[in-house]
């Protein structure tokens, strides 16, 4: 199983943080244009047991994805498992820490690749290239967002 890991400080509140990633209308804003990420059944604030479904375009298809959200432990963590979609197993762990002045946010990916032809285009190395490449632009939203008093 591979595992990918993002770290990330932001100099807002934990809190604000939490609120913020616990909202599938901004995980929209987050992600990258090109992925084309619309969900199809999502909460306006996610809670532990709910399905989101939803797709993006990777690798130049559309995907159909659903994730379970495992847990949350406001304002610590969330867990959500892939239920449907281009992999075997795939689990994200958010995790938050911090304090009203400044925020960690550490996002733990494991996953097992697809196995047949799609392993063949989706390789674990390619697999790793694109999370950094996503997670590279939320790191700058999210930066953006605060210069812009959205997350305080």
């Amino acid at each position: 199983m591979a595992i990918f890991e993002h770290e990330q400080r932001l100099p807002c509140s934990v809190e604000s943080l939490f609120n913020f990633m616990t909202r599938p209308e901004n995980m929209v804003r987050l992600s990258l244009p090109e992925s084309k990420l619309v969900f199809y059944s999502a909460p306006e604030v996610i809670q532990p047991g709910i399905e989101l479904e939803f797709e993006v375009q990777a690798y130049g298809q559309a995907q159909s994805i659903v994730h379970e959200i495992v847990d949350v432990e406001r304002p610590r963590r969330i867990f959500e498992r892939m239920l449907h979609g281009p992999f075997e197993d795939l689990e994200h762990e958010h995790l938050f820490e911090g304090n009203e002045n400044e925020a960690k946010l550490i996002d733990r990916i494991t996953f097992t690749p697809p196995r047949g032809l799609l392993g063949v285009l989706l390789t674990e190395a390619r697999v790793m290239a694109s999370l950094q490449k996503s997670f590279d632009y939320r790191r700058s939203q999210l930066e953006a967002l605060i210069s812009q008093g959205e997350l305080a």
